[in-house]
């Protein structure tokens, strides 16, 4: 009795000692891996250690499995942690060689010995390895203690893990090894220096080709998979790590610095041909002396980013190609008047092909000037939206409110505003602001994402992470942006982009291009059902160029990444939101009484608000001069497409066709018409200036100087009807005029006009 409770005493203080070992535990640093919507790998970046030990899965890819089993630890499935048969076997072979030529580990013990960063090989501490293996079997499940030797056993050099290993042997994920590759690896951890593609070709071969034939004894593989694999080469040089999306990776690891495995949307093959694209324009914009591109790739309908290129992955060169333009803050450029455009068309103070004037603007010290630096008068808004003029927007912007469209675009999703609404001013529609490729892209798919849908649909919100959508609903009036893509549409594109309608087969792309002040950014954006694309280019330190505009630098790498992908379609025109409304044929706003011709339109369901024309007006005619009932008996009522008088001079030079109001009738002349208030005071009609030459040797210059019955009143100058300056208050502007005639016509802002003729004589 005594000794039955002693052993008893005895085995249960054993088990309690059993159970108060440790369970090993593998804890080594992991590189950062970034994986493709597939599990296709990007890039990685080697661990803290120097190691390529990717982090592990908890899953071991099954022909490995089968191949490590077959080659280490053939009873791994039924043995505790310790292979007694083994053990055996080794003693014997021991003391028939007198020297240690079998250590009878299992895979097991092999994980703890990696455990304990594997100390010397002494009978203690096989004991020990012996004792903390049959722990870490009573704890833990075969797969968890094989997942944990496959992801920590060393394949040679600084490789660690059988991912890790798979990559740099095969380049392929080792969930795609075929029999031959997995065996090959099977082959590493306990001899890693076999892998060197230098020596050891045979040794290696040999120790490939007895794991599969054992496979093939255990009925594993068929013979036919025997022989085949048998025949496959063995790998040569370890490949170097993909870099397919290094921007994105430096992204994810500042984004979660605690995460190593990090599981994208991205498309390898999309990313690898995008990134091919930048390259290959790269070489094209190095010749302009501009060395930087990004470009994003989103998928519109889920929001998932299929390619990210943060910029040109030339990380020899010193030109900031380090720099991840996705997320960088540059000046938006043109880019947001699209913005503008579709916020006054939902609040219904717009509709598409409404007029907008386009006449120089001068308001404190902002004067915006159009990339031609000529006027048209006025013209449709979807045209100006489409042809991009600066001035109309300006206009536009100041009709809208800048402190309310900038409020609408933190709505929109753009994040960067970061300085009070007063501070940008106007010049927030013409690139005042600093906008993200990300958020830009973001609100551009807005747009796509709002057509044909109703308000309060859901849709997946744009994420590059896998897993991290979040619903959310349109943030633009359906059809207020199918107006806007619509309009986008006519945007005229570059090279042999240009004659797109000319083929059936073309693609319709909604795009935009933006340069900004000083061109030091260029960039275009496009949507379509399928895809919102964003493209970039510049020089990281903000280096400007002359040929640095969004149209010839960046236009042609978007369209080229539109190549790649199928555009799907087009939009489909959202009926439910929009109404079938009669329009002015001349200012494109709702006919009014006064308007002789119009035309049927599909607008917006908020144009219903809009104001009725206020261009056409009824003016009575007598023998085709203009009179009025004071002094007329006989007079002709007529309706009349009148412009104001400051658009009417630009407008009528450009359209032949427009007809201005007829002159009154000598005897039957307003009384306000006698005394205009505007008067030209030098030069004199018919004027001979001499222009001086400075001491320097250049062309000096004349000053001209008007008149005004109101001075606060702006006075438009035109020098041979090219606009040259505005004034307020003080009516002067020096001009050097060439030799040879001129004409000088000043213009105010109610339209009031005089011409003056002059000669500068020859030097």
């Amino acid at each position: 009795m005594r000794r039955r409770r002693i052993l008893v005493i005895t085995l249960l203080l054993g088990l309690i000692g059993f159970l108060c070992l440790p369970v090993a535990r593998i804890e080594r640093p992991a590189s950062t891996v970034l994986l493709d919507g597939e599990g296709r790998l990007l890039g990685a970046r080697i661990a803290a250690d120097e190691q390529w030990r990717f982090p592990a899965t908890g899953q071991t890819p099954e022909r490995f499995a089968a191949a490590l089993l077959a080659a280490e630890d053939k009873r791994f499935r039924s043995h505790p942690g310790v292979d007694p048969v083994a053990v055996v076997r080794a003693a014997r072979q021991n003391l028939r060689a007198r020297r240690v030529v079998s250590g009878a580990s299992t895979l097991t013990m092999q994980v703890i010995r990696i455990s304990r960063e594997n100390p010397a090989r002494t009978l203690p501490e096989k004991a020990l390895e012996a004792a903390l293996a049959l722990r870490l079997e009573a704890a833990e499940s075969k797969e968890t203690i094989l997942s944990m030797y496959a992801h920590n056993a060393p394949f040679g050099g600084n490789t660690v893990g059988v991912e890790a290993a798979s990559w740099r042997y095969f380049g392929r994920p080792a969930a795609d090894l075929s029999w031959a590759e997995a065996a090959t690896l099977a082959a590493l951890p306990n001899s890693p220096g076999l892998i060197h593609p230098g020596r050891n070709r045979g040794a290696l071969q040999a120790r490939r080709d007895h794991i599969l034939t054992t496979l093939h004894d255990h009925a594993v593989i068929s013979q036919t998979d025997l022989e085949l694999a048998k025949l496959e080469p063995l790998p040569g040089e370890p490949l170097a790590i993909r870099r397919l999306a290094p921007h994105l990776l430096a992204h994810a690891r500042q984004t979660a610095p605690d995460t190593w495995r990090f599981e994208t949307t991205l498309d390898a093959g999309l990313q690898e041909r995008s990134t091919e694209v930048i390259w290959r324009h790269h070489e094209r914009l190095m010749g302009l002396g501009v060395g930087n591109a990004a470009a994003l790739m989103v998928h519109l309908p889920t929001g998932e980013v299929r390619a990210w290129v943060g910029n040109v992955p030339d990380f020899t060169a010193d030109r900031g190609n380090h720099v991840d333009i996705v997320t960088a803050s540059r000046s938006t450029g043109s880019l947001l008047k699209p913005f503008l455009y579709a916020a006054m068309l939902e609040s219904g103070e717009l509709l598409p092909d409404q007029l907008i004037a386009d006449v120089p603007m001068r308001i404190g010290g902002f004067a915006p000037e159009n990339f031609d630096r000529a006027y048209q008068g006025a013209l449709p808004a979807s045209a100006a939206l489409a042809r991009s003029r600066n001035v109309p927007a300006a206009w536009m912007l100041k009709e809208y409110g800048v402190e309310r469209f900038y409020e609408h675009l933190k709505g929109l999703g753009m994040t960067t505003l970061h300085r009070p609404a007063a501070d940008y001013g106007l010049s927030l529609i013409l690139g005042g602001a600093e906008g993200t490729l990300w958020d830009l892209v973001g609100m551009y798919r807005a747009l796509g994402v709002a057509v044909g849908h109703e308000a309060g649909t859901e849709m997946p919100s744009m994420h590059w992470l896998a897993g991290t959508a979040e619903p959310s609903a349109p943030r633009v009036e359906s059809a207020a942006a199918w107006s806007t893509v619509e309009a986008l549409l006519e945007v005229n594109r570059p090279g042999v982009h240009g004659s797109w309608r000319a083929f059936d087969s073309s693609r319709r792309i909604a795009w935009k291009t933006g340069t900004s002040m000083g061109f030091r950014d260029g960039w275009a954006i496009g949507v379509s059902p399928e895809w919102a694309v964003g493209v970039w280019v510049g020089n990281a330190d903000g280096e400007g160029r002359p040929e640095l505009t969004g149209y010839a630098a960046a236009a042609p790498v978007l369209f080229d990444l539109f190549d790649l992908v199928d555009t799907g379609g087009w939009f489909d025109e959202p009926y439910a939101d929009t109404v079938s409304v009669e329009l002015c044929a001349h200012s494109g706003m709702r006919a009014g009484a006064d308007c002789a011709e119009t035309m049927t339109a599909s607008v917006p369901r908020s144009g219903l608000r809009g104001q009725g024309c206020g261009y056409c007006q009824r003016v009575h005619v007598h023998d085709g001069q203009r009179v009025h009932a004071q002094c007329a008996e006989e007079m002709e009522p007529a309706s009349w497409f009148v412009l104001p008088p400051a658009e009417e001079w630009f407008y009528q030079r450009r359209h032949s066709d427009y007809r201005a109001l007829p002159e009154w009738a000598e005897d039957c002349t307003p009384p306000e018409e006698d005394h205009p208030p505007l008067s030209c005071v030098s030069p004199r009609p018919g004027a001979l200036l001499d222009v001086p030459v400075e001491l320097n040797g250049e062309r000096g210059k004349v000053v001209f100087e008007a008149a005004h019955r109101e001075p606060e009143t702006t006075i438009h100058w035109h020098l041979d009807e090219q606009y040259v300056a505005s004034t307020r208050t003080l009516h002067q502007v020096s001009l050097s005029p060439e030799p040879g005639a001129h004409r000088l016509t000043l213009v105010d802002e109610s339209g009031a006009r005089v011409s003056r003729s002059f000669t500068v004589a020859e030097r």
